[in-house]
């Protein structure tokens, strides 16, 4: 009998093994499987112990029977794996530390049930609301909550933040929060490159507190790779400076995103925006002059489909207007339109 083939591999962003092509499995530095994949089907562990059942559009979530049954199954596929290394049955492919990978292995097939509600529970003390939405690029960021909720309760098509008021956590509430989440992740925490500050608009903050939170996590966490990044709400938030910007970039801000959602005033003031577009121009060109990068968001179907055509022609013509460059991003995010009323899908 043929033995299998064992792919090993450990980096920065966590340990993977592969078994040819019947087994993927990816472990955080403390042993939690992250990606699970199996027979064609793949899995992703969210940070509350959820499953997630990627595919097109927004991902699924198993119910609670079908994600504890796969969360012991990886456990065993686990154990089965590091017996077959253990025992010299399979051919391995080792790409970086070997006994490392090892200890890891062994670790994710020892949580238990217990270990994972014990997780939950520092899960839920860690982010007090839901887990923010993120731009796609800042996906694998170590998620920091300043604040809670949301400054602007207007937009028609958010379906997130409505009734989630805006809270600023004090200094006390900030400092217990990233305790938390320090314990949450553990070692794992150095797998995370970047920081997103959430909610749906910490850049709002005053800017004294905005200094004090990112001192912190630099003194910390020291400066991540990817550097910290938030969202900002270029309508109502704060009015400020290039060198106002350029502050915040020296203690470590890098990048700010902005929703946009449309180039058509008369679209953007119906959406629950403000229809001035001249503002916006400003903080956009106000932030690059500060050193900052910026991402937008626009949302595709706005308006619904009898307006589609004049919010993709006043957008593209306001987006080549601005004074972007190489590195920004435009995110076109989907809306479902199907009962008549606007709502993003992610």
């Amino acid at each position: 009998m043929a033995r299998p083939t064992i792919k090993l591999r450990v980096s920065s962003r966590g340990t993977v093994f592969e078994v040819e092509e019947s087994l993927y499995l990816r472990l955080d530095a403390e042993g939690r499987w992250t990606t699970y994949g199996e027979r064609g089907a793949v899995f992703r562990r969210a940070l509350d112990g959820g499953v997630l059942v990627p595919g097109g559009g927004t991902p699924s979530t198993l119910d609670d029977p079908a994600a504890e049954a796969l969360h012991a199954r990886v456990g065993r596929r686990a154990g089965e794996l590091l017996d077959l290394i253990d025992g010299g049955t399979g051919a391995v492919h080792v790409r970086g530390d070997l006994p490392l990978a090892l200890r890891r292995l062994a670790g994710a097939a020892c949580w238990t049930r217990a270990r994972r509600r014990a997780m939950r529970q520092t899960y839920d003390a860690a982010y007090p609301e839901p887990a923010p939405i993120l731009p796609p690029h800042r996906y694998r960021d170590l998620v920091l909550l300043p604040a809670t909720g949301c400054p602007n309760h207007r937009c028609t098509f958010c379906a997130f933040y409505r009734d989630r008021p805006f809270q600023i956590l004090d200094d006390a509430a900030f400092e217990a929060h990233l305790g938390a989440v320090r314990r949450l992740f553990g070692r794992a925490i150095r797998e995370r490159d970047g920081v997103f500050l959430g909610s749906a608009s910490a850049l709002s903050l005053p800017d004294g507190v905005l200094t004090r939170r990112l001192s912190r996590i630099v003194d910390v966490l020291g400066r991540p790779r990817r550097g910290i990044a938030a969202f900002y709400d270029a309508d109502r938030g704060r009015v400020r400076t290039a060198d106002d910007w350029g502050m915040l970039a020296e203690r470590g801000l890098v990048e700010a995103t902005l929703g946009l959602e449309t180039g058509w005033r008369a679209l953007r003031a119906r959406a629950g925006k403000s229809d001035d577009l001249d503002r916006f121009s400003a903080v956009v060109e106000r932030l690059k002059r500060g050193g900052l990068d910026v991402a937008l968001t626009v949302q595709m179907g706005l308006g619904g489909a009898d307006a589609q055509l004049e919010h993709r022609a006043h957008t593209v013509d306001y987006l080549r207007a601005l004074p972007l460059d190489r590195a920004a991003r435009v995110y076109l995010a989907p809306l479902d339109l199907g009962d008549g009323e606007d709502r993003w899908r992610g």
